[in-house]
């Protein structure tokens, strides 16, 4: 098979280490088919979407998965032992393509010479940014290190200034990536626009009258003092003070707000519009 004319379905770079399944599809490069599996806990074939017990790495494009014998955590081809990485299930046929994968993974200091004491030593996340920071004067976006599904490699490191362009305004080369948002409520970024969302229903308010009447999704206040400002301005709030203390006992119309003066507050007005000495 010429391997000139494939390419993998994710990175779209040259498919010369392709993963193979059970069902034989080369659709995903070896680095690509483990992070697949490793950070997205996904063992589904690109292409089929079968679940993939096991995937062999090789640059053979002529041999199939039942080309290869396998025992659990075993196997070989030709008398040859496949290494195994337990983290993502997978057997790599290429030991250039497997070393290459550890590099990726490991906490070793790009920026340290080889061979220095400090080059690699790591344990963590933690100690990893301490020694960018300590040693280089150089950080991690915390946000891209809990959020990115990449390798420790695969991770951008900045200085200070640059970390501060990466937040605001993204891509310095002009790519896709804007920058991460900020809440203007908190004066916290977060991730990504999904995230942003998230945050902002959970930790804000929003008026779920608008919402539903003028299909408005994006309008949101600090806290509840500022929401329920804007029910006493646009909506008809229920100015009872055990209403008030209830919180959110707001109508869409004066005849809403005066059936429940009615029902519940045994009259026919609401608050404002009654003669209360």
């Amino acid at each position: 098979m010429d391997q000139s004319h494939e390419f993998c379905l994710v990175c779209c770079e040259p498919l010369s280490v392709a993963a193979i399944g059970s069902c034989d599809h080369r659709g995903t490069c070896a680095v690509c088919s483990v992070r697949m599996r490793q950070l997205l806990s996904d063992q589904s074939c690109i292409l089929c979407k079968r679940t993939l017990e096991a995937v062999i790495m090789t640059a053979n494009h002529s041999k199939s998965f039942e080309d290869y014998s396998m025992w659990g955590t075993v196997c070989r081809s030709g008398g040859r032992e496949l290494t195994y990485d337990e983290a993502s299930q997978s057997f790599f046929e290429d030991e250039e393509a497997y070393n290459e994968l550890v590099q990726l993974r490991s906490l070793s200091c790009p920026k340290c010479p080889p061979g220095s004491r400090e080059k690699s030593g790591m344990v963590n996340m933690k100690e990893y940014s301490a020694h960018m920071t300590a040693k280089h004067r150089l950080v991690l976006c915390q946000l891209c290190v809990e959020n990115r599904k990449v390798f420790v490699q695969e991770l951008e490191i900045f200085t200070k200034n640059e970390l501060r362009q990466h937040e605001v305004s993204g891509d310095k080369d002009g790519g896709p990536f804007k920058g991460h948002p900020l809440c203007e409520f908190c004066n916290v970024r977060v991730f990504d626009d999904n995230a942003l969302w998230t945050h902002l229903r959970r930790q804000h308010f929003s008026c779920h009258i608008c919402e539903t009447q003028r299909q408005v999704t994006n309008e949101f206040y600090a806290n509840y003092p500022d929401l329920e400002a804007h029910f006493r301005n646009a909506h008809c709030l229920c100015e009872e003070d055990e209403c008030l203390a209830q919180k959110f006992i707001v109508f869409a119309s004066e005849l809403e707000l005066r059936a429940h003066c009615s029902s519940v507050h045994m009259s026919s007005a609401p608050r404002s519009r009654r003669h209360v000495p």
